[in-house]
């Protein structure tokens, strides 16, 4: 009888305790399944990056490295052995690259986009990185603005870096390692400090004092870690090439602002660079009764992220957008003027861009031979700083005829907060 009653109660324990372990089995299975599943989900987890980096990137021998043999046209020639990229490409953001002194690449970084044989839209993040890897890593399928602005090809910096004479750029910083940056198509303002136009055939044409803007495909060397204490030599290039209007002799010109439509937003007016990875940015988010409004945008990371600073910079409608400059990480301006010019307005930040107060100064009175007395600079120009002192030319606008449309100069002794003329110039 014994026997009898203990089976029976064996045997429901051994099936509770199945019961048990199939309950722990499932219980498990579904915890680790789901974190399996969340980390294969995009982005949510490390084997969703490795997934996307098995579809997505690739590595490529970089043979041609050297940039004063091959230029920046080798690290393409590499790519395009195995992986062809679109006939004509245009940067997102920015290109930097950092050699020795021997003309080593040591460090690469670039967003590049543009349309394949089949008209579609394809964008590529190229890296390098010499201490990882001897190879050049190419992301595909990237996203990007394909905005198509013709001041981000990437043609004016094949042919630009070609001409740099390397050799007695390094001989004159001599040291040990250096940089490379392009953003494009720039205006530096009336600052000429670093600017050196060169010819196809290396022929250098440097310039002083100049009452225009200095425009082009600037391409700088610099030196990584003293780009405040030595100045950068920013090359333009004088070419005939089909990509630049604005490839004549010199690659200077003034431009009367005339911003009426958004694309003057893209062309470069509404951004700035302050360094490789800091940058500001001001879109259009409405237009109305021939005003226009603009939130601003910041980077820190070359473009790569983009945050919304200031949703309203000037508190209401203003004219059109002339430009943006920032002296350092705080202080900053933006020029607002109407269409013809013949009015416009002065905004400045100490925060970051944070906030921007209107500045005013004091307009010059003309007095003509005929006894009448006039004010005839009304159009502020970029502010750009030589020392500690920031300096604006005031223009007449497209109205504009007095003593061969002249300038007048002024002059900020405390960061902008006031102005105070200085002298009349000639353009």
């Amino acid at each position: 009888m014994k026997n009898k009653d203990y089976r029976p109660r064996e045997l429901i324990k051994l099936k509770s305790w199945r019961y048990i372990s199939i309950i722990i089995i499932i219980s498990i299975t579904s915890i680790y399944g789901m974190k399996i599943y969340e980390s294969a989900t995009n982005y949510r987890g490390k084997l969703s990056w490795v997934i996307e980096r098995l579809k997505n990137e690739r590595s490529v021998e970089f043979e041609h490295n050297n940039i004063y043999k091959y230029g920046v046209e080798g690290i393409f020639q590499d790519i395009n052995k195995k992986y062809t990229l679109p006939n004509k490409l245009y940067m997102s953001n920015v290109f930097e690259l950092e050699f020795n002194s021997h003309g080593t690449i040591t460090s690469l970084y670039t967003f590049v986009y543009g349309k394949n044989n089949d008209g579609e839209d394809k964008a590529y993040l190229i890296t390098y990185d010499k201490s990882k890897s001897q190879d050049i890593t190419l992301r595909l399928n990237g996203q990007a603005n394909f905005d198509y602005n013709d001041d981000k090809l990437i043609d004016p910096l094949i042919e630009t870096v070609n001409a740099i004479p390397f050799d007695k750029t390094t001989s004159k910083f001599n040291e040990d390692k250096y940089g490379l940056l392009y953003y494009g198509k720039r205006n530096w303002g009336y600052n000429t400090d670093g600017i050196i136009n060169i010819s196809e055939k290396g022929k250098e044409y440097y310039f002083g004092e100049v009452n225009i803007e200095t425009i082009g495909y600037t391409v700088s060397i610099f030196i990584p870690g003293k780009e405040q204490d030595i100045i950068p030599d920013r090359y333009n290039l004088i070419c005939d090439s089909k990509w630049s209007q604005s490839c004549m002799e010199p690659i200077i010109r003034y431009e009367e602002p005339s911003m009426n439509n958004q694309q003057d937003i893209i062309d470069g007016k509404g951004q700035f660079h302050l360094s490789g990875k800091i940058a500001y940015k001001l879109d259009v988010t409405d237009k109305a009764l021939g005003s226009t409004f603009y939130s601003l945008r910041k980077t820190i990371d070359g473009g790569v992220n983009w945050q919304v600073i200031n949703k309203n910079p000037f508190n209401g409608a203003i004219g059109s957008l002339s430009g943006m400059t920032f002296m350092d990480e705080q202080l900053g301006f933006i020029v607002a003027n109407n269409p013809s010019c013949d009015s416009g307005d002065l905004y400045r930040t100490d925060n970051g861009g944070i906030s921007f107060e209107k500045i005013d100064y004091s307009p010059y009175e003309v007095k003509l031979k005929n006894g009448a007395s006039i004010v005839p600079f009304d159009c502020p120009g970029i502010p750009y700083e030589k020392g500690d002192i920031i300096y604006m030319l005031v223009g007449q606008g497209t109205d504009g005829d007095y003593n061969g449309n002249s300038k007048a100069l002024y002059q900020s002794k405390d960061k902008g907060k006031t102005w105070e003329y200085v002298e009349e110039v000639k353009k």
